[in-house]
């Protein structure tokens, strides 16, 4: 009768106890920061998107250097142009933004007509079963009235706050562009040959093309995207069309959500324009037409496999960050998936993440 050997059995559970103990700790290390990204967001999301920023500026900041202008004034003229370009748009679709948003009562009035009949059937229902209180209704009107100074003081305290955190980007623009090549020398000095100082700026310059390509390269896509929705807006007599095609470049920086998002509101646009239901459907159906081109066709091929991920876990991953950073963490969302994978990538780490980030079956190496 065969025996069994008790050490292969208690090196077998001692196995099974290690892994199980490194998978608690990962998930619990995972937990830490995410809790930890959600409760200093109002820190650490300034000073990524500044290093966002500064990242992005980098070849128009060396380029600057290279005509003979010094660093700390290159980095201000760069922050000064930044700042100028994003006030101007700003001024030009506040207005039409304002006019769009004043209108909303008219879809409220429009939707209401469509189901006047079910809501007339609605009210005698509702009369039968829950008879008119007048306490009650003075009650509401009073609770909404209590409500209105707290809610003032919330949207207050939340624009000083965001306007604080827009100082704080542009003050860390600033030193991140000024600075940011320095603290990467002293980084090199710490290395202790020169062969890995040498792959360090290797790998720090290809780190560098490889993100400046894709922000350059998606920027240029979703400009495109919307100029041709700018375009097509106009020829179906829209009105604004510089506002859905604005509004198409900077939602199409979150792919699926953004689009999905902009998609409801040419929806609601046609539901307000016209009152047949083919020309409601014909302002959407022509963006997601536009969306689709885009989607599937130009941007797979310019940006190639390397940058093409699983529509699922880039859901997930929007949803996620903007959970934690709200609509700004949704914006960035897909930016710093890919820049942690293209430093994944060429550090050699996270080969099985690497992998299952893939829109397909082939590995990382072979892109």
């Amino acid at each position: 009768m065969p025996t069994t050997d008790p050490s292969s059995s208690t090196t077998s559970t001692l196995t099974g106890y290690r892994y199980s103990t490194e998978l608690a700790l990962k998930i619990l290390t995972l937990l830490a920061l995410t809790y930890t990204f959600y409760f200093s967001r109002s820190l650490i999301l300034p000073i990524i998107v500044a290093a966002f920023i500064a990242l992005f500026a980098s070849p128009a900041l060396r380029f600057l250097i290279r005509i003979k202008l010094p660093k700390p004034l290159a980095a201000l003229a760069i922050i000064l142009i930044l700042m100028l370009v994003t006030g101007y748009g700003f001024s030009l679709l506040y207005n039409p933004a304002a006019e769009w948003l004043e209108r909303l009562p008219l879809l409220g009035n429009k939707l209401a007509l469509q189901v006047d009949d079910v809501a007339a059937s609605l009210d005698s229902l509702k009369n039968v079963v829950l008879p008119d209180n007048a306490d009650e209704q003075n009650s509401l009107t009073s609770a909404m009235g209590s409500g209105l100074l707290p809610l003032l003081s919330i949207l207050a305290q939340t624009t000083a706050m965001a306007l604080f955190q827009l100082v704080t980007v542009i003050i860390l623009t600033y030193f991140f562009l000024v600075f940011g090549g320095t603290l990467l020398r002293n980084v090199m000095r710490a290395r202790s040959s020169l062969n890995e100082k040498k792959q360090l700026v290797r790998m720090y310059h290809m780190i560098e093309k490889d993100i400046s390509r894709y922000v350059l390269v998606i920027t240029l896509i979703n400009v495109m995207l919307g100029v041709a929705t700018f375009g097509v807006m106009s020829l179906l007599g829209v009105a604004d069309p510089v506002l859905w095609g604005v509004l198409a470049t900077i939602l199409n920086f979150a792919p699926y959500l953004g689009p999905f998002v902009l998609t409801l509101l040419l929806m609601a646009v046609g539901f307000i324009e016209y009152d047949t239901l083919g020309k409601m459907l014909l302002i959407p159906a022509a963006f997601l037409l536009l969306n689709i081109i885009e989607s599937q066709l130009v941007t797979p091929t310019v940006l190639g496999k390397r940058f093409n991920m699983n529509p699922l876990l880039v859901v997930i991953w929007m949803f996620i960050w903007g959970w934690i950073w709200g609509v700004v963490g949704v914006l960035i969302a897909i930016p710093l998936l890919v820049c942690l994978k293209i430093i994944a990538f060429h550090l050699g780490l996270l080969s099985y993440w690497l992998l299952l980030l893939n829109a397909d079956s082939q590995s990382p190496e072979h892109e």
